[in-house]
Parts: C-alpha cells; structure tokens; sequence
C-alpha cells in the first residue's frame, strides 16, 4: 500500500481516463452548499481526509464521473464498458468521491441549474477578510450566466491561464480591478489603503487557489495496488465498507463544553442525552443544535460560541440553564414527539434545514402542550420553512428575528400569520402554490408529505436497513427517453415520481406502468397509494405508454399532489 501526495491537476487530468469510480460507490449526494464549504476548507489551507484509491485489472463495472453534476443522473449513462472490462489496468476510488467530484466540477465541470443549464464557478477574488454568518470566508459561486469582476471563473486555471504563475495572474487581476475603479465616481472609488488591502487580499487569494491546484501538499493518497500486489474484489469490498460507515464525529459543540463545565457539571452529558433522544427517528442532529435551542429560548441569540459561556454573564447563564433544565426538557420531549408522531419524519433527506426547528422548540418552551389546532399550524410552518428555504441563508439572523415572534407566551396559538409576515417581508415564498420543483431534496419533502398524508405513516420509517424508499419514475425513465422520445425535463417531475422500497424497485426494473400496477392491483396491493387518481387506481391498464397518456396523467397526478400537500403547508388559507 502506498501513500503519497497528488496535485489536483494531476486527480483531475487522469479522472475519467485512468480514475473512476466502481459500482458500489453510491451516487453524488452532496449539495452545492457543501460544495462550496469544501472549497472554503480548502482555501483556508484546512486539512481534508486522505483520499483512498484501488488500482486493479479485474472486471468490475467502472463508472465515469459527472462532467456536469446532476442530481438526477440515470448512473447507468455513465458506465464505461471498455474500462469495465478484465485485464484493462484501471484506478478505482473507493473513498472520496463527494470530494473530488466536487472538485472536478468546480476547476473543470460545472453543476446543473433546474433548466439543466451549465453553471460554471467562479471565486470572489476580492473575498478572505472574515468569516460571514454561514462561516465561509471565501466565496465561490456557481453561474450558468458569466460573471465579471471580482469574479473570477475557476476553470480559466486549467484553461486560458495554465502558463500564469499566481504572481503574474493577481497582477493581471489587480490592474483589472484598479481600471475598474477607475469607472467609478470619487465618492465611490477605493482609498489608497482600501486598495492596498484589497491587492493584498487578491494576491493571497489567487495564491492560495494556484496552490491548490499545482502543489503536491493539498491531497494525499493511499493507493491500494491489487496490480503488484494481492486485494482481491472481496477483500476490497470490506474495506470500502469499513471506511464507509463512518467514525468519531466532532461538532462545533465539543469546542465549548470545556468553557462550561465548571458552571455545569452534568451539562456535557444532558447535551448527548438530549441529542440522542432528537435522533431517535433516524434523524442527524449534533451536539450544536440543543445548546442553540437553549441560548436562544434564554434570550442569549442563537450563535454559539465558547465566549457565552465565560466570564460573570456566562455563570448567570449556566445557572439559568441549569436552573430550568427541567423545563426544558420536557420542550425538547415535545419537540422529539412532534417530529415523529405529528411530522412523522424518520430520514434525513425529507429534511433541509435542522435550523428551522429551533423556533418550534423555542415555541414548545414557552407554550408547551399546543392544542391540536396550533400543531396544524406548526406543521404549516415546518414545511414551509423546508420547501420556501426560509434558513438558506443569515441563519442565525433570522432565528433570533423569529424569536421575538415566538419566544414568548402566544394565548392564540402559534402565530403563524406574524411569521409569515415576517418571511414575507424578506421576499421568501409563503404559500404553496403549484409547481414541478427541481432540486432533489424538495421531491423527497413533497412525496414524504403525500404518502404520510395517504398511508398515515412515513416510507421512511422501515426495519430493513437498506430498503429505505427510492424515488421511482411511474412510467420508466430509460423507455420514456429511448422509446417515446421525452427530454429529461418531462420524464424527471413530480407527477411521474412515487417512493418505492428499494429491494423492490430493484425487482421492478423498466416494466411498464401499464402491467407493473395491474399485476400489484390483482396481488391485492392498495395502487390508489402511488396513483393517487381514481381511474387509473381502478383500472391501471389506462395507463397507456404513449406521449399524450403520459403527460395527461403526470399533469393530473400532480395537481392532486398540489390539492393534498396545500392542505398541510396552508392550512390557515382553510384550504378543503
């Protein structure tokens, strides 16, 4: 086994043609906002994990990474049958695929926008000061439209700039910018030092990103070598698995409890307990999220830092805390019964954003027991703060603004209008309306909801480890493409999507809707599940696979999806 550094040009240059990815590896599951961290990591010169390789001969399946990452690749598109083949000397990654798909799509590729235009990135040349209240100090943004100064499109490295060293590249950059300021009126324009600063910012800048990719200090690799040496295909399968399945996790919350045992003795082990109790429906909350939940119903603001905790103000906290631990508790009990008898949710991909919980606990601490008629209302709330993306962004902000609504005793029940308001005000949507949504994420809130809505239960919630519900296309993705001629953009809505198990939707294959659902009807399997529309419920063979059937029941199923779900996302509209 072999261990030593790579360039990123160089990962980069054999992806594709020497390094690929084996079959067992699961699809690209990060979404752009993880993306983006990685790539403020990796400018802030912060250590990422080894990457783990496996060079082999055997005939294992070898699939390409994604030139343009979509989030709803068909993996099958992407297989390469002559490097699958026995005796063809291939480089399998058995750990690092998010990370260097990512980093593959930021300095060559690009990521799909919802109308499958190209966005390419481009870094913020000027940025690097301070962290802003999402933690990123370094801003990457991904574009389908060009972007000009200070923007600076990443992949111009590898292309129009590769024989510019950082020095004669941040010149070049920096002359750009000073003639732009040069645009600008007096009033406007940079100062002297402003503009000092700013070159020093751009040549650190660019410097730091050369590095990146041309320097063999960044990325480290262990290299399993089943050429020269023995790691058969079973030998390798349990050591993807093994590094797979995960380790010790460290939060931004083990960085605080040093600065707060004193105060609180027991506070460590109330924070753990607490978090395992939020998580016992499969859920991913960490350590952070109870201490922010308390910060911000003792008044304190949601972000969370060690400095809270010391000095004279820090004991009075802890000794609040402490103090009305009990009442807490029993919120954080409220708030772990909501989510699993009322949200019913039991996986973490029918969730956006843990933010938007704090403010439900918030709520649960000073009006605990809600009746049934503000739980509907907290529903409400939930799902659109999940589909509306109300905590994208200033995260910390906004929760403290929604404390002042409802961090307090509401004799009305919650206040669901006054957060609206709130929302509203900001621009963000606050109502359903109808829609095909295109991020994957939304799908899987939105098919969540129906089927809890349907079935009284989550598809989620399921004994079998790895039979957790896949989204299934109705009428087959592969034989609507190839046979009835439909784009991607047809084929891939929330009219043709239903959950399916995935050892079923294995079995199922490509058979059409047609035959698939008569057979489940005669078996004695409820179709009106998945169907959601009487005729077809009744009589499946409707479902002819054809261009105008299709279309005529997707666009149907999905208004019927829109009547279901509006029911429980406006449910203050007094939607029937």
């Amino acid at each position: 086994m072999s261990y030593k550094p790579r360039t990123l040009f160089r990962l980069i240059d054999e992806t594709n043609k020497a390094l690929f990815l084996p079959h067992i590896q699961r699809p690209f599951v990060w979404e752009e906002e993880q993306m983006i961290r990685l790539f403020d990591s990796l400018m802030r010169n912060y250590p990422i994990q080894t990457l783990l390789f496996w060079r082999t001969k055997d005939e294992i399946k070898a699939r390409k990474f994604m030139e343009q990452i979509d989030w709803d690749a068909d993996l099958s598109d992407f297989y390469d049958p002559n490097m699958s083949k026995g005796g063809i000397e291939k480089v399998f990654i058995l750990d690092g695929q998010q990370r260097l798909q990512t980093l593959y799509a930021i300095f060559r590729g690009a990521i799909s926008e919802p109308d499958n235009r190209r966005a390419e990135a481009y870094f913020d040349t000027t940025s690097g000061i301070a962290p802003d209240e999402q933690g990123l100090m370094y801003k990457l943004r991904f574009s389908s439209e060009p972007l000009t100064l200070p923007w600076y499109r990443v992949a111009n490295l590898i292309g129009k700039d590769a024989q510019k060293n950082a020095e004669e590249l941040a010149d070049a950059l920096n002359e750009e910018l000073d003639a732009v300021e040069g645009t600008k009126s007096a009033e406007q324009r940079e100062t002297e030092e402003q503009a000092k600063t700013r070159e020093k910012r751009v040549r650190r800048g660019i410097r730091q990103l050369v590095s990146l990719l041309r320097e063999e200090k960044h990325f480290w690799v262990q290299e399993l070598d089943g050429v020269a040496n023995d790691f058969p295909y079973r030998r390798v399968l349990n050591i993807f698995v093994r590094v797979n399945s995960g380790g010790t996790k460290l939060d931004a919350s083990d960085l605080m409890f040093a600065a707060m045992k004193e105060g609180w003795d027991a506070i460590e082990e109330v924070i753990e307990e607490t978090t395992e109790l939020l998580n016992g429906t499969n859920l991913q909350f960490d350590k952070t999220f109870p201490l922010k939940c308390l910060l911000v119903a003792h008044g304190r603001g949601a972000e969370a830092s060690p400095e809270k905790f010391s000095g004279p103000d820090g004991e009075r906290l802890l000794v609040e805390m402490e103090a009305d631990w009990e009442k807490a508790e029993a919120a954080f009990k409220e708030l772990r019964d909501f989510l699993q008898h009322d949200l019913k949710v039991y996986a973490d991909k029918v969730i956006r954003t843990y933010n938007s919980f704090i403010p439900l606990f918030d709520y649960l601490y000073h009006n605990p027991k809600p009746t049934e008629a503000s739980r509907a209302l907290m529903r409400a709330y939930h799902y659109k703060a999940q589909l509306f993306g109300w905590y994208s962004q200033a995260t910390d902000t906004i929760v403290n603004a929604v404390h002042s609504i409802v961090g307090k005793s509401c004799p009305n029940g919650f206040p669901i209008k006054e957060v609206k308001g709130y929302f509203g005000g900001r621009g963000n949507q606050t109502e359903l309306a109808k829609m095909d949504p295109k991020e994957t994420r939304l799908r899987f809130i939105l098919l969540n909801l129906i089927y809890v809505d349907q079935m009284g239960s989550s598809p989620f919630d399921v004994k079998s480890k790895g039979n957790e519900p896949h989204v299934d296309h109705i009428y087959p993705q592969h034989a609507s493409r190839t046979k009835l001629g439909l784009l991607g953009s047809d084929i891939n809505h929330l009219g043709n999507y239903r959950f399916f198990g995935a050892t079923d939707n294995i079995r199922k294959r490509g058979e059409l809707p047609a035959s698939y659902f008569a057979r489940l009807k005669a078996s004695g399997v409820d179709i009106s599940k998945h169907l959601l529309l009487p005729d077809v419920s009744m009589n499946p063979t409707l479902l002819a696979f054809d261009v105008d059937t299709y279309r005529s029941f997707r666009d149907n199923r999905l208004n019927r999806i829109w009547e279901i779900a509006s029911r429980t996302v406006n449910p203050e509209l007094g939607v029937p």
